[in-house]
């Protein structure tokens, strides 16, 4: 459960960094090319929607090494409890905090319960929205009908939308995930030109699949309802999705700009109904800045240059990444390791007392036992543990793995003569070296997908070594503590003292105080250990299951490569 909520507020969080990135980069798109057209800027405007929402899903980030290279450290760092201080006020310090909830449960708590009233609200306005529809009377008009199917055909629509009217909508609106009903109000407020270019625009919000797509940016706005981008993106893609409607009007109508003008005057500012799409204002700025978007809904546009750019801030700006050090890209040995369970951690050791604390040191890990590399099929057997008369040498791009004596290593390179990716596979006296990208290609897969978890597990270890150096100022400040604590004694007990016993005491009770507040910090610090752990173990069973999920891929490839030949035998 913590890792979960590490990785969900870890996504949370740069997924909202992205955003940032991601609005600006919009932003300065729409300012620098005042000519796009409204139907562009409501996609990249939709875009952003699209990006949070891939950056919670997405399984891994793509990382980008951008970072300078950390300083070397340790290949895995032990997992253990904090030493506790024992004093008789710590003691009950600690155990009063070890069972206090962390912040980021905290915080996800009402992340959760925040998405919750969004949708208990989003549930209502729904059920009055599918009443008004129950409510609703067919229209009985056919000279209506015949205009609504006459001009879905125009824009290309399969099946004309129901038509209906209610006393309870004030203009136009399309409502409806599968089956599009336009509603049009009981009282007849639109002439018959007014009619036609109303229902023209509902009609484009059905062509452009307003009503599915819209959902992206509602849904955006429910799991990233802190966000203040979020709300700004919602409202210029709803802005830019009626101009871009307006647009299709006035372009595929037989009206003028100037008309249609008049008709958004005449429907004026009406508040949206939720879930439904209304041609009618909900704000007098969003009705100005729709009068103003007219203007350019005849210019010449450039549809090409459009979906290029489109295409490029979608590939740049949704794919979900992340910036790391830059060692991350560089080539890297990993040895094949034994899928084994990472062995327990090492017990701490006893707390010291108050007067004597001092930094422990961290045990190293236990020691893990190369596996030696599977064998294929019939050309030799894979078996547990290290087989002496089997190497496996592959060179990679990114990965290398090296398992064999020096001998092998050498002929390996001799018989690689510089080339890119390569395998050496030897069987006692025979061996085969394998060059076909193809397989290559599968086996380097295979390795990559064993070394994602260990990229986690570095991440956890960079923590642990974090709190192991905030565990170190903690003892030290704690030592100095002690170290006042006996010169205070010392002075109490001479003989030449000012008897003043209230001057002493105070001081104990000073010391004591800054001593209990350092060891409340470090039961925090115990707490944080321990989540870590847990982190850690789930990683290292992670990685435990990616080495055998690897070691049966490569076996089955490598010996794949043999039975079909694609393998060379050599001496």
């Amino acid at each position: 459960m913590d890792a979960f909520l590490d990785t969900l507020s870890t996504r949370l969080a740069f997924a909202s960094a992205q955003a940032l990135l991601l609005g600006a980069l919009v932003y300065a798109v729409c300012r620098s090319f005042p000519s796009l057209s409204a139907s562009t800027r409501s996609l990249l405007w939709w875009l952003l929607g699209a990006q949070l929402i891939v950056g919670i899903v997405a399984p891994t980030p793509f990382g980008l090494p951008w970072l300078p290279a950390p300083a070397p450290a340790t290949a895995q760092a032990a997992v253990m409890d904090v030493p506790q201080v024992t004093d008789a006020g710590a003691a009950q310090t600690t155990t009063a905090n070890a069972g206090a909830i962390s912040w980021i449960a905290i915080v996800l708590c009402l992340w959760a319960v925040g998405i919750l009233g969004q949708l208990v609200v989003a549930a209502v306005r729904g059920a009055r929205l599918a009443g008004v529809l129950r409510r609703s009377l067919a229209h009985d008009d056919v000279r209506v009908d015949t205009l609504c199917a006459k001009r879905a055909r125009e824009l290309g629509l399969r099946r004309s939308p129901r038509l209906a009217v209610s006393r309870e909508v004030d203009s136009p609106q399309v409502v409806g995930f599968l089956r599009p009903t336009i509603l049009l109000p009981l009282d007849e407020r639109l002439d018959d030109d007014e009619l036609d270019m109303a229902l023209m625009h509902e009609l484009a919000h059905v062509r452009r699949g307003d009503l599915v797509l819209g959902w992206v940016p509602l849904l955006a706005r429910t799991l990233f309802f802190f966000h203040p981008l979020v709300h700004l993106a919602t409202r210029e893609y709803a802005i830019c999705r009626e101009a871009a409607c307006d647009a299709l009007v006035v372009s595929r109508g037989r009206q003028a700009a100037r008309t249609y003008g008049r008709m958004l005057l005449r429907l004026g500012v009406t508040p949206h109904p939720h879930h439904a799409l209304a041609g009618a204002s909900p704000t007098f700025r969003t009705l100005k800045r729709r009068l103003d978007m007219l203007g350019q809904a005849t210019q010449a546009s450039r549809p090409v240059f459009a979906f290029c750019l489109v295409a490029a801030i979608a590939v740049v700006g949704v794919t979900p990444w992340r910036v790391v050090a830059a060692d991350s890209a560089t080539t890297r040995p990993v040895a094949f390791m034994d899928a084994a369970p990472a062995p327990p951690p090492a017990p701490a050791a006893p707390a010291a007392p108050m007067a004597d604390a001092v930094a422990m040191p961290v045990p190293p890990p236990a020691p893990v036992a190369p596996m030696a590399p599977p064998t294929p099929a019939t050309a030799y057997h894979p078996g547990p543990g290290h087989l002496p008369d089997h190497a496996f040498i592959y060179f990679g791009d990114d990965i290398h793995v090296m398992n064999g004596s020096n001998v092998d290593f050498q002929r390996a390179e001799a018989a690689r003569a510089g080339a890119g990716e390569f395998v050496w596979y030897r069987d006692g006296a025979q061996a085969w070296v394998l060059k076909d990208p193809a397989y290559l290609k599968r086996i380097e897969k295979a390795f990559a997908r064993s070394a994602v978890p260990a990229e986690s597990g570095r991440m956890s270890a960079e923590k642990m070594a974090d709190i192991d150096r905030q565990q170190a100022i903690l003892n030290e400040q704690m030592s100095k503590l002690a170290h006042r604590q006996a010169e205070l004694a010392v002075k109490e007990t001479m003989p030449m003292r000012p008897d003043d016993r209230a001057a002493y005491a105070a001081g104990h009770a000073a010391i004591g105080k800054e001593q209990a507040e350092l060891a409340k910090k470090m039961a925090e610090l115990g707490q944080l250990r321990a989540m870590n752990g847990k982190s850690q173990a789930e990683w290292g069973r992670q990685q435990a299951a990616a080495s055998r999920k690897a070691a049966d891929e490569v076996n089955a490839i490598v010996a794949e490569a043999i039975r079909d030949r694609a393998a060379t035998a050599v001496r």
